[in-house]
This record gives structure tokens, sequence and C-alpha cells, in this order.
């Protein structure tokens, strides 16, 4: 069996100190899967999780197990010239980004946005016969579109294990927040976040 895990900056492993590891090494390790497959992108989107397997079916991996990090669902990810373009609530102060998230972006795009992509991921995952799992990273999205199976997904996210605070305003968050999960890091998990992350994956998965 084959481990491959997507998603954002967190399973990148952004603001890790050098010899640390992400949650999906960690989880590679305790499975003792033959192979792991880091396909995420720092500063994704949920669709781009669709994108990131579509990208991975093209490998031809057989017997994998894929898990998939949600981030924030207000990211937009767009094309421009043929190549993919995000919008961000925490980005740059573009005209586009303030029309966006002025003008556009609400809670229930967002989460139609959401849904969307996890059913487009379980079926491709269900046709690739690849075995899947998911973790909201800090977002507790209402997952009510007919056909997903809410059954894959960790109870909690990793946020709610780390006992972490969001900022309502830009949807992400707290920075620089005084956490034994996250601190001395801006946005992202210590070494010991991901170890958690990976041990609570790790027992959901077994």
């Amino acid at each position: 069996m084959n481990l491959a895990v997507f998603g954002d900056s967190w399973p990148v492993g952004v603001e890790l100190n050098k010899g640390e590891m992400p949650f999906g090494d960690i989880l590679h390790k305790k499975l003792g899967t033959k192979n792991y497959y880091n396909e995420s992108q720092e500063g994704s989107t949920v669709d781009s999780l669709v994108l990131q397997l579509d990208n991975f079916a093209n490998k031809k991996i057989s017997d994998c197990i894929c898990v998939f990090f949600i981030t924030n669902p207000a990211r937009y990810l767009y094309f421009e010239n043929g190549k993919q373009k995000i919008l961000r609530p925490t980005g740059d102060k573009s005209d586009l980004t303030k029309f966006y998230f002025g003008r556009v972006q609400s809670d229930a795009l967002d989460y139609h946005k959401a849904n969307i992509s996890v059913l487009a991921l379980q079926r491709m995952c269900a046709s690739l016969g690849y075995k899947d799992y998911y973790i909201e990273g800090w977002t507790n999205i209402n997952w009510k579109y007919v056909g997903i199976d809410k059954s894959k997904f960790l109870p909690k996210s990793a946020t709610e294990l780390f006992g972490a605070d969001t900022n309502n305003k830009t949807l992400e968050l707290v920075k620089f927040q005084n956490n034994e999960y996250i601190s001395p890091n801006k946005y992202h998990p210590n070494s010991k976040g991901h170890e958690l992350i990976a041990e609570h994956l790790y027992k959901f998965i077994s």
C-alpha cells in the first residue's frame, strides 16, 4: 500500500525547522506504507485538491491511501494565461482581491465550492480504487450534498485538536498565538502539532 497526501502549506510543512517532518511523513512511518507522495502545494485552495489528485492519477499509482487536507474554503482558484492563480483573504491588496472578497465571496459560495470539490474527490478515488480520508484544517464545513460520505472525515478539525483560535475576519488562524502545537510559528503547526495530526489520522485510518 502507498500513501499520498494532498493540500496546502500545512502538509507541505511550512514553518517547520530543518529535520522536522510534516504529518504526512510521520503518518507514512506509522502506517508502514511502501511509498509516500506529498502532492500538496503551498497556498492552494479546496478545489486545487481536484487538480492535485488528477495530476497524481497520471502517475498510475495503485493501492493507495489518499489523505486530503481541507484548507480555508474562502480562497479562490482561477486561471490566468493557463496558469493557476489564487485569491486569499490574507493575500495581496489588489483590486481583484478587493473586488472578490468585497463583492463576490460568501460563506454560502465557499461551502458550495467545497462540497462540489469533495464530491469530485470521492468519485475520483472510487474510480481509481483509492482509499480516501479527509481532515479539515480550521473550518467546520457542512458537508450536506447528497453523495458525500462524511464517515471519511476525521471527527475533529486540526485546530479543534490543538484548541487553537481562528480569526473570523480573515477566516485563517490567529497569527502567533500562544498554543503548544503552533508556537512559535505564525500560521502553521510546529512539530508537536504535526505529530498530533499524524497520530489522530493513524488511529482513524487504522
